[in-house]
């Protein structure tokens, strides 16, 4: 039930998702994909995994009443409307995936995120490694460990407190899965350290590019201990040019931008899921 509202309120107009092109392609076409995904696209995009359909199921019924509705009613006006359920979908419902990254940075923002300077940070990896994360996904939330190492010790080093401690919230993206998979990594990570009794010390200015080496060589012994790499392919990776290893570190977020932090919070909204 609704507290009191506002006689001005605008009524309330549900949105109509069948009339949308997207859900009517995706209607009319996903059971074509998937007969033909196995002999067409599956040697270069991976299998067809099971939570696929899920999504696409839950997404075909997402705002339909039929598939059930909570009734919202305003105790002073008695205006009353049918909200129908939604699927909560990450990505591939347009609103769903927009209120989650709302909800998400809200939660973010004023649950997690201490009042101290903050700076996103994003990791990327060189295109030929690529498909081992995709084939294998139980290898992303490692690809996390090996930037949480190597930012860690570096955000340490940033600061001359004893027994420093960093801060960072990771989410794992994988936009493109199909036809450009491309796991990286967006981190909302403290600009500094604590120390002591809750103390925080922000540390000198960061170069991402000081990192990228690092990151390489973590992600090498990853891959390497996984046996998806050998040391031939190392070797021959560290003879590029540009090692397809990039860091990137945006400009700090300071204690009293709630805007700023929040924004950023949804930015980083995790696109990822394990199945």
């Amino acid at each position: 039930m609704l507290a009191a509202c506002s006689t001005k309120a605008e009524v309330y107009t549900p949105r109509s998702p069948r009339k949308n092109q997207y859900y009517q392609c995706v209607e009319a076409h996903f059971e074509e994909l998937e007969r033909i995904w196995e002999y067409q696209y599956q040697k270069q995009y991976g299998y067809w995994r099971p939570y696929v359909l899920d999504v696409i199921y839950k997404y075909l019924d997402c705002g339909d009443l039929h598939q059930g509705f909570a009734r919202v009613k305003c105790n002073v006006c008695h205006y009353e409307y049918l909200l129908p359920f939604s699927c909560k979908k990450r990505n591939f419902c347009p609103s769903c995936h927009q209120k989650r990254a709302i909800e998400f940075g809200e939660q973010l923002h004023e649950e997690v995120l201490d009042k101290v300077p903050h700076r996103q940070w994003v990791f990327s990896i060189p295109k030929r490694l690529r498909p081992y994360f995709m084939y294998d996904r139980k290898l992303l939330a490692k690809l996390s460990l090996c930037a949480w190492r190597i930012l860690s010790e570096y955000l340490k080093a940033s600061v001359s407190a004893d027994d420093p401690v960093p801060g960072c919230v990771i989410a794992v993206q994988t936009f493109g899965e199909f036809l450009n998979f491309n796991p990286h990594l967006h981190i909302i990570a403290t600009d500094g350290c604590f120390y002591g009794d809750g103390e925080f010390m922000t540390g000198i200015s960061p170069n991402a590019a000081d990192l990228e080496a690092a990151f390489a060589v973590e992600v090498f012994a990853l891959l390497k201990k996984e046996r998806k790499i050998n040391r031939i392919v190392i070797d021959n990776m560290n003879t590029w040019q540009h090692s397809g290893f990039n860091i990137y570190c945006g400009p700090p977020v300071e204690p009293w931008d709630d805007e700023g932090a929040e924004r950023l919070a949804q930015y980083i909204v995790p696109s990822h899921r394990n199945a």
